[in-house]
């Protein structure tokens, strides 16, 4: 199991880059719903206005 996690070698590179990657999505995903929220948020106020 040791020699698989170590990769040749490489183990420390290939690990911490899928922790990045992992990183970099959570960061998108979190991104996203935010972005998702507000655009919401706005079209409820845009509607609130036009029927004021």
């Amino acid at each position: 199991m040791s020699e698989w996690l170590a990769m040749g070698g490489h183990g420390a590179y290939v690990w911490s880059s899928y922790g990045m990657l992992a990183l970099a999505i959570a960061i998108e995903l979190w991104s996203l719903r935010r972005r998702r929220s507000r655009a919401r948020q706005r079209v409820h106020e845009l509607i609130e206005e036009e029927s004021a």
